[in-house]
C-alpha cells in the first residue's frame, strides 16, 4: 500500500526495542521540547534500523512544514534515510517536500531534502516529473547541487521530455568544472536528446566533446554514450566530433568501445563517409570479445556501406553465439546487399 502510514513490502520487521507509539505521540506533542526529543530519537534510530521508523514519515513531513521548527535539518535527514529504506512510503510526501525546498533553497535541510527526493526518484521517477521546474530552481540556487542533478537524471529514465526546463542547468553543469554531477548530467542530457522534446539549443554538445579529453575513464565513457544518444535523432550535431570519438575505438574498456562504435554508426546513417577512416578498425571489432562491441561494429559497417565486411557479417549472422550480434549482423548484411 502506498498511502501515508501504510505498510509496504519495503519495511523491515519493527524492532521490539523501540516504543514507536511513544515516538509518534512525541512528534504530535504541542510542546517544543517533547517534539524535539522525538525527532532526535528518530534521527538517531534511522541510522541503524530505518524500517522501524517508516510510520513516522507523515508526522515528520508536517514538522518540516513548520518554518520555525528548530530541528528541520534532523527531520530532513531522517526523511532522506527513510526514502532510501522505503521510497514508496515517502513518495506521497514529495509535493510537500519539494515545496519546502523551493521556499528555503539554501538551507542545510534542503540539501537533505534533495537527497531524499533523489532516493524517491530512483524508484519512482514519475513522482518528480511534474516538479522539474522547481527542482531546477532549487538546484541552481545551490550552485548545481549534485543531489538535484541526480534527481533530474532519475526522472529522465521515465519522462525524459519533462527535462526540457532543465536543459540550461544541465548544460551549465558540464561547462563549469564538472565533477561527480557530470555523469548524471550526461545521462539526463542523452535521454532528453533521444526524446521527442524540441531542444532550443544543442550547445551542450560542445561541452560533452570537451569531456572526451578528460583522464576520467567513466566520464569519457558516459560522454561518448551521450553523443550516441544525440546522434540517434541529430547526427549532424555529432559529426564534427567523430575524429575524437574514433580514438575511443582503441579503448581498453569494452563499454567505451561499444559506445564509440554505435556513435559512429548513428552518424553514418546520415553521413556514411565518417566510417571510412576507421573501417579497418571496425572490421577488427567484429571479432571483439564483447558482444555489444561486435553488435555495434555491425551497425557502423552497415551504415558505412563497407561492402568488404559482407562475408564476415554473414558468418556472424548465422554463427555468433549472441542473438543481439546475429540480429545486427543480419541487418547489416541486408543493408549491404
Amino acid at each position: 500500500m502506498d498511502w501515508d502510514g501504510g505498510q509496504t513490502v519495503e519495511q523491515r520487521q519493527r524492532s521490539g526495542t523501540v516504543d514507536l507509539p511513544v515516538v509518534l505521540a512525541g512528534l504530535d506533542a504541542t510542546d517544543s521540547t517533547t517534539r524535539q526529543e522525538a525527532v532526535r530519537t528518530v534521527r538517531d534510530g534511522v541510522e541503524s534500523e530505518p524500517g522501524t521508523y517508516v510510520p513516522t514519515v507523515p508526522k515528520l513531513r508536517e514538522l518540516l512544514r513548520e518554518p520555525e521548527f528548530e530541528l528541520r535539518e534532523a527531520v530532513a535527514y531522517s526523511l532522506a534515510e527513510l526514502a532510501i529504506e522505503a521510497p514508496s512510503d515517502v513518495t506521497p510526501s514529495t509535493d510537500a517536500l519539494v515545496a519546502v525546498a523551493a521556499e528555503n533553497p539554501n538551507t542545510p535541510a534542503t540539501g537533505e531534502l534533495l537527497r531524499c527526493l533523489a532516493a524517491v526518484a530512483a524508484e519512482r521517477p514519475t513522482a518528480l516529473a511534474d516538479h522539474v521546474p522547481a527542482l531546477v530552481d532549487v538546484t541552481a540556487a545551490r550552485d548545481g547541487d549534485e543531489r538535484g542533478i541526480r534527481t533530474l537524471a532519475h526522472v529522465s529514465r521515465a519522462r525524459p521530455e519533462a527535462l526540457e526546463p532543465a536543459l540550461g542547468l544541465l548544460t551549465e553543469t558540464l561547462a563549469t568544472a564538472p565533477g561527480d554531477d557530470a555523469v548524471s548530467a550526461l545521462s539526463a542530457l542523452g535521454r532528453l536528446a533521444r526524446s521527442e522534446a524540441e531542444l532550443p539549443s544543442l550547445a551542450f554538445v560542445e561541452h560533452v566533446v570537451d569531456l572526451l579529453a578528460r583522464d576520467d575513464a567513466e566520464l569519457r565513457r558516459n560522454a561518448i554514450g551521450c553523443l550516441a544518444d544525440v546522434a540517434h535523432r541529430r547526427p549532424g550535431a555529432v559529426e564534427p566530433a567523430c575524429p575524437q570519438v574514433r580514438t575511443a575505438l582503441e579503448s581498453d574498456d569494452p563499454k567505451t568501445r561499444a559506445n564509440a562504435a554505435v556513435t559512429i554508426g548513428r552518424v553514418a546513417a546520415a553521413s556514411p563517409s565518417v566510417v571510412e577512416p576507421v573501417r579497418a578498425r571496425l572490421l577488427e571489432l567484429l571479432e571483439d570479445d564483447h558482444q555489444y562491441v561486435r553488435a555495434n561494429a555491425c551497425i557502423a559497417l552497415g551504415y558505412g556501406n563497407v561492402t568488404e565486411a559482407r562475408d564476415r557479417l554473414s558468418t556472424l549472422a548465422t554463427g555468433d553465439p549472441e542473438p543481439t550480434v546475429r540480429d545486427r549482423a543480419a541487418w547489416a548484411c541486408g543493408k549491404l546487399s
